[in-house]
């Protein structure tokens, strides 16, 4: 089955969604008691809306509340403090039985498959089902067009045992798909993958979100990820919501530090030690100005270095590529920059008016720049 082909279910196309968010969370507070007797504030007055029929990527350095944050949403983990409202229902309000029943609505995909292994494919699968009772009648043909979805029908009645880490997320999708949830949790689903079967889940992750208009919340702390696959992105540091937004926009318009280290990677903007190593912060005679850009859309897809040339004004490409993200081209460049301090500023500034998201590095020799 190709990633490109229709998903199609037993459920019908969905409504057309109501204004509201399929996610709100107000106020989310949780501490974890370690042995030793210290306290940790996993997290820390957290608010979030997560727009329905989206897919909402939550980011963040190990430690910083991502896991707890998502396991929230279903109150897997309980928060200490705040409320967690899903498709209009406040589950912080509910008693367990009333709890169980609307966790049905929220599926869930593990890092690490969490699959049963004395059970085959197709009955990993059914066992949602199972308990939430639905009838037997039911549950064969509903396995059946889920392994259908996820390529897998070849599969039923292996084991997991036998699959491989990609088949074994496949079936993990199966199974948080069955009930027909509103809304998928993904817990760093592709983590465990090599990149070229992460690429293949996340484009069946975009199907299903696209197909059936189904809204995901998922955590990584991959921005590569991000770009694949969300629509928004938000970043998580210290329990903290300290940036979020398009992922266009955090991506060309980074505006926190742990944000705009977090992309270094992902835009090859990273600078290379040799330059690092000979940065100064002052102009240096006959000297080349170091600049890190970011662009997207037709900005990106200009001839940015060629309209420096232009204007008298000498640049080379030291790092960077251009890339896609979503549907539009991203650009990451490091460059040094030669000639007159005026001109550089003016032009520094002319791209910044033309939507361009411009830090400077420092300064360096120009055989520095020549020796990379």
């Amino acid at each position: 089955m190709s990633d490109m082909d229709p998903i199609v279910t037993g459920q019908d196309a969905p409504d057309a969604a109501p204004p509201m968010g399929m996610v709100r969370l107000a106020g989310i507070a949780k501490t974890f008691h370690g042995k030793d007797g210290r306290t940790v504030a996993a997290l820390a007055g957290v608010d979030l809306d997560i727009p329905r029929g989206g897919i909402t990527a939550i980011v963040g350095p190990s430690g910083a509340g991502k896991s707890s944050l998502l396991r929230a949403v279903n109150l897997l983990e309980r928060p200490d403090a705040g409320t967690v409202i899903v498709g209009g229902r406040d589950l912080t309000a509910l008693d367990e039985e009333s709890l169980r029943r609307a966790r049905q609505s929220i599926g869930m995909i593990f890092q690490h498959f969490n699959l049963l292994a004395n059970r085959t494919v197709a009955g990993n699968v059914a066992l949602s089902l199972e308990l939430a009772g639905w009838p037997a009648a039911k549950i064969g043909p509903r396995v059946a067009e889920l392994l259908t979805l996820v390529g897998l029908t070849d599969k039923a009645t292996q084991y997991p045992a036998a699959l491989s880490g990609g088949q074994k997320q496949r079936v993990g999708i199966a199974r948080a798909l069955a009930p027909n949830p509103q809304l998928l949790l993904c817990d760093e689903a592709t983590s465990a993958l090599d990149p070229e079967t992460t690429r293949s889940i996340l484009a069946l992750i975009r199907r299903i979100n696209r197909d059936l208009g189904l809204t995901v919340l998922l955590i990584t702390h991959e921005m590569a990820v991000v770009r694949e696959v969300a629509d928004q992105v938000v970043v998580l540091e210290a329990g903290r919501i300290i940036e979020q937004g398009p992922v266009a926009q955090v991506f060309a318009h980074p505006a926190h530090a742990t944000t705009r280290r977090f992309l270094l990677g992902e835009t090859g903007t990273e600078l290379p030690d040799h330059l690092t190593n000979r940065l100064s912060p002052a102009p240096l005679a006959g000297g080349a100005t170091l600049i890190r850009l970011h662009a997207v859309g037709e900005l990106a897809a200009s001839p940015l270095l060629s309209d420096l040339g232009a204007a008298g004004i000498g640049a080379r490409l030291v790092a960077g590529r251009v890339q896609t993200l979503g549907d539009q081209p991203f650009a990451g460049l490091i460059a040094a920059l030669t000639g007159e301090g005026a001109a550089i500023d003016a032009a520094i500034q002319q791209l910044r008016a033309r939507g361009a998201e411009i830090e400077v590095l420092g300064h360096v020799a120009t055989d520095a720049v020549a020796a990379g």
